[in-house]
């Protein structure tokens, strides 16, 4: 076996440790993301294919919380779970092991897009990056769709590559990799279609010979027909809720139009200020601040997204030292002006589109697109470098020496702060204390008539269906569920259950009510019968009655 070769194994178990040790306790417990999507492939699992809501297989989304999940994710969870049990390693490992997967076809995607260098630097150093990448580790390691969007976007673009360097049917492997990809992550659904006009635009003409056009038609035909559930949701109310809730020209939209008017007022009506203060200018503006907070340099180097669940807080979703290499990469590659340089830029570009959208900005999860293109650049700039240094081997050598000493130091500060520090400082980001919370109380439920639940940290009801090991079939028959004129539901109560935003009803006097709350909930003259605290030390949830 060739050198590279055991390169790339060795890569891609670095990768694998890196995003499957302890997934089980760091990150340090479930979201309420995470639980949902775990209960409802143990749903679909348990009860013949119905979900949490006694649907049947849905196909183009799943309902949560309100809004509309993509499935793909969830349908990967349930092999999981039969696998392992219905446990967190089950619900992470399909977002881990196509992290890892991810790794290995950069490396198929980079020796294609460098095919003519046939350069096992570039091919080689890509996935390392991924490999080692804070940004990609994180996502790997907890349930998050659109982690696995970004493996089918990578791997359908391989395979397109592929099939126009080598057999034009693999395309019909490339549609159907791709139209998973949108079925996998809200966001894919704009980028991906964005991205195959780019692929069509760069390469129709190595696609002109006759026995080409057979295949074109079938991955056509095939990802239509794949589409076809998802093209039906679009047209329906459902499908604009999640968008709605999230999108700056729904959230945004009273604000600017106030504004708008304000100026166009403050200046007479004039017919300049009617252009320039024009709503439509203003959310064009709005767009395009939000599109460039993905290009941040503090988000990527410094200090990162300000959800913990997404960063460190105190570091970037890259190594800094990755910026010099990216800038050299970038550079190298724009001055080949190839369709390779096209394809990379054009999706890095193309990538934070639709996560703009999002009053968010910038969003990890919803960024990671292009992280493979980051990683990619920066492999091109390591052999960039290496060329310019190739004639002086005294200080190419002492250059491989330092790099290696400052990728190591990077990445053991990073590891010490991901499972040593950031367990303890942002429990609270990811939920801890329901689980512990409800074991506690399951253990003293039938001596209360009434268990009044807080709803301070949001979605009780899904940690109690989990951790409590409620079956669907025994929540369609107790689950009290309403719902709002917007289209979200809320879960009121489940058996005895009762979620609470006001944690103490006048309807309690005369029953025995077990109380869990948060801190401050629970009045001075009540009986604490236990205290749960987050990692760090402070209270979390607190049981106590009357």
């Amino acid at each position: 076996m060739r050198k590279s070769n055991w390169l790339l194994i060795g890569i891609v178990a670095l990768a694998a440790l890196l995003r499957f040790w302890g997934i089980s306790s760091v990150p340090e417990s479930l979201y309420w993301d995470e639980v949902s999507q775990g209960y409802n492939a143990y749903s679909l699992l348990t009860t013949g294919g119905y979900d949490e809501h006694h649907e049947f297989l849905p196909v183009a989304r799943f309902i949560a919380f309100g809004d509309y999940k993509a499935p793909v994710n969830i349908y990967l969870t349930v092999p999981s779970i039969r696998i392992f049990g219905k446990n967190t390693f089950a619900v992470r490992f399909p977002s881990a092991l196509f992290g890892t997967l991810t790794v290995l076809f950069v490396y198929f995607l980079a020796r294609e897009l460098f095919w003519e260098r046939k350069n096992a630097l570039i091919s080689l150093a890509a996935p390392f990056l991924l490999a080692i990448s804070p940004w990609h580790i994180q996502l790997s390691r907890a349930a998050y769709e659109g982690n696995i969007a970004t493996f089918f976007t990578v791997l359908g673009v391989y395979l397109f590559l592929l099939a126009k360097r080598k057999n034009p049917w693999i395309l019909v492997a490339s549609s159907i990799s791709f139209t998973i990809g949108i079925y996998a992550f809200n966001a894919q659904r704009i980028f991906i279609p964005l991205l195959i006009i780019l692929l069509t635009i760069l390469y129709w003409k190595d696609f002109l010979k006759k026995e080409k056009v057979i295949p074109i038609i079938a991955s056509c035909i095939v990802g239509l027909v794949l589409l076809v559930p998802f093209i039906q949701f679009l047209r329906t109310p459902e499908s604009k809720l999640r968008f709605n809730e999230v999108s700056i020209f729904t959230y945004s939209a009273e604000d600017v139009v106030h504004e708008s008017n304000a100026w166009i007022q403050e200046e007479n009506n004039s017919t300049l200020a009617k252009i320039i203060h024009n709503r439509r200018v203003i959310f064009s503006l709005l767009y395009l601040r939000h599109y460039f907070d993905f290009f941040n340099p503090n988000f990527l180097f410094f200090t990162g997204d300000i959800n913990p669940r997404f960063s460190m807080q105190d570091s970037g979703e890259l190594f800094l030292f990755e910026l010099p290499l990216i800038l050299f990469g970038a550079f190298a590659i724009a001055k080949n002006k190839n369709k390779t340089t096209i394809l990379l830029f054009g999706w890095f570009i193309l990538a934070p589109v639709a996560a703009a959208t999002a009053k968010e900005t910038p969003h990890a999860l919803r960024g990671e697109p292009y992280i493979p293109t980051y990683e990619m650049m920066g492999a091109y700039g390591i052999w960039y470098l290496s060329q310019l240094l190739s004639a002086r081997k005294q200080i190419l050598r002492f250059t491989w020496i330092g790099g290696i000493v400052i990728v190591v130091v990077s990445v053991a500060a990073f590891l010490n702060n991901y499972f040593v520090n950031f367990p303890k400082l942002y429990s609270y980001d990811w939920q801890y204390g329901y689980q512990q919370a409800i074991i506690a109380t399951q253990k003293l439920q039938n001596q209360y008539d009434v268990i009044s639940f807080t709803s301070y940290y949001g979605r009780p009801y899904i940690y109690l269906l989990w951790f409590g090991n409620i079956p669907s079939q025994t929540y369609w028959n107790i689950g009290s569920i309403t719902h709002d004129v917007f289209g979200f539901y809320n879960v009121t109560a489940v058996g005895k259950y009762q979620f609470r935003s006001q944690l103490i009803e006048s309807t309690d006097v005369g029953k025995k009510v077990l109380y869990v709350g948060a801190p401050g909930e629970i009045p001075l003259n009540f009986h604490i019968i236990q205290s749960i605290d987050f990692l760090n030390g402070k209270p979390d949830f607190i049981l106590a009655t009357r």
